[in-house]
């Protein structure tokens, strides 16, 4: 999958939520887990949100029953709860380490992914399509991330895609 478009648009994932992280570091704790009238309780809920459900679709990605993924996100939920943005920066690290590995296994990102959904039944996705719905998803929650900033007085930090491709 090495030169493939939906590879990029995860690259700029990656590098979006990096973008946000390295930005939020700069500032002090409390903006990130201030507790805040708004979507998520704070910026740090939004963040957890946003890693545990790339962990579903990872899951979903790789055949994985809803089960075993969900499994997973409660074997990971403890060490998120009161996560410092270092440690859910590391976190963010590994998890995007994993999809590459699952990248790295595909030969046809077209190819159609059956899954069991607890509310539409089954599903059958396009790899690519759940791969442009996790960046997405992503781009939407660091949107909530950006308007809980300025909620903070704080300004947030350019993630377009544009400034990704200019990099």
């Amino acid at each position: 999958m090495e030169n493939h478009r939906t590879k990029t648009l995860y690259d700029y994932h990656v590098w979006a939520n990096q973008q946000v992280i390295e930005h939020l570091k700069q500032m002090p704790e409390k903006i990130y887990k201030e507790t805040l009238k708004s979507v998520f309780p704070s910026i740090h809920d939004v963040l957890v949100h946003l890693y545990i459900v790339d962990i579903i679709w990872l899951g979903t990605m790789k055949g994985k029953s809803s089960q075993e993924t969900m499994k997973e996100v409660e074997r990971r939920k403890p060490e998120l709860s009161g996560a410092a943005i270092e440690e859910l920066e590391v976190f963010y690290e590994e998890l995007s380490k994993e999809f590459y590995d699952f990248f790295s296994e595909q030969k046809d990102l077209e190819r159609v992914i059956v899954a069991e959904h607890p509310k539409y039944g089954r599903c059958e996705f396009v790899l690519a399509d759940l791969i442009q719905h996790v960046v997405n998803h992503g781009t939407y929650h660091r949107g909530n991330v950006s308007a809980m900033l300025h909620q903070q007085g704080e300004r947030g930090v350019p993630t377009d895609y544009v400034f990704f491709l200019l990099e």
